[in-house]
């Protein structure tokens, strides 16, 4: 349930950052739970709110949210300093590897103002954006978007909407949606859907998508599915399975695909460049001891240790040149 659920007054921000806490708790309460916590806070902090209600609320709360609910306000310091002591109880979370949870912007916002590392898990349904401080984020949970100067390390099964500027480490099965700008650091198995802007790094076997713009450096066994437009560079074993646009330097053991477009590929080391059919706008440089198969396209051969396979079909008519 969300506050357009419950017709009546909104919540002001005191009573807002409560229902941030509780209200994805009461779900599991009886049916009217929700309901009746939501219309008890709209007149909240002014009138007052049961302790009958207080309690069943606190049920369904685990310790680390009954903490945050009294670090909300005096008041509600009171209320469970009344109801729930162990809430205030500095030594109750001392269990080994405990992180704790953030699901309200105001906590995120004003837990980064330290200029310390925030170590976290967004809540269910979270809708947290990083715009400054340093954050160390575990899933499971999302993050809405990653902007200005905030810095951060995604470790497991979290999920980033968007990173328009800042600095974003993502490692295991971290997953990034569009990246527009800044600087992404992808490792292990993490995956990007779409980058449009900004630097990208892929290490190990991480994984981008499509390709349309900035700059993308694939890195080990990356894989890069598409590109249309921007600037790839593919080192080590990576592969880039499907290009129709943009710029790509391939470099050492990567394997490029080159399907349509106007894309421009530069080869060396012992780089593979694979020119479709009817790619006959994509231009290749070969150098050292890159090896080109083409049925399309324009191939300029840089040094005499480059292998060159030419293929033909209905489609396909290669142009080569020697520099």
């Amino acid at each position: 349930m969300t506050t357009g659920d419950v017709a009546g007054a909104e919540l002001n921000d005191q009573a807002q950052e409560v229902w941030g806490i509780v209200g994805h708790a009461v779900q599991d309460g009886e049916p009217g739970l929700p309901a009746r916590t939501y219309q008890a806070l709209q007149t909240w902090p002014d009138q007052h709110v049961p302790d009958e209600l207080w309690t069943e609320i606190l049920t369904f709360l685990p310790l680390e949210d009954q903490t945050r609910l009294a670090r909300t306000s005096h008041h509600t310091e009171g209320i469970l300093e009344r109801l729930a002591p162990q809430a205030l109880d500095p030594t109750a979370h001392t269990t080994t590897g405990f992180i704790r949870t953030i699901y309200t912007q105001t906590e995120l916002n004003t837990s980064l103002s330290t200029g310390k590392w925030v170590e976290f898990i967004p809540g269910t349904d979270s809708d947290l954006t990083i715009g400054r401080g340093l954050a160390q984020v575990h899933g499971p949970g999302t993050l809405t978007a990653v902007t200005d100067e905030g810095f951060v390390s995604a470790h497991g099964d979290i999920h980033i909407t968007t990173v328009t500027d800042g600095t974003v480490h993502a490692r295991s099965q971290a997953t990034i949606t569009t990246v527009t700008d800044g600087n992404v650091y992808a490792y292990d198995q993490v995956t990007i859907t779409t980058v449009a802007g900004g630097t990208v790094r892929a290490y190990a076997q991480a994984s981008i998508e499509e390709v349309t713009g900035g700059n993308v450096y694939a890195l080990e066994q990356a894989i890069v599915t598409t590109v249309t437009g921007g600037n790839v560079h593919a080192d080590g074993k990576a592969t880039v399975t499907t290009v129709t646009g943009g710029n790509v330097h391939a470099d050492d053991n990567a394997t490029v695909t080159a399907v349509g477009g106007d894309a421009h590929i530069v080869a060396r080391g012992n780089a593979q460049v694979i020119i479709e059919a009817g790619a006959d706008g994509v231009c290749v440089d070969a150098y050292d001891a890159a090896h080109i198969t083409a049925d399309s396209g324009t191939v300029t051969i840089h040094s005499p240790d480059v292998t060159i396979t030419i293929t033909s079909s209905s489609d396909g008519d290669a142009v080569i040149n020697h520099a």
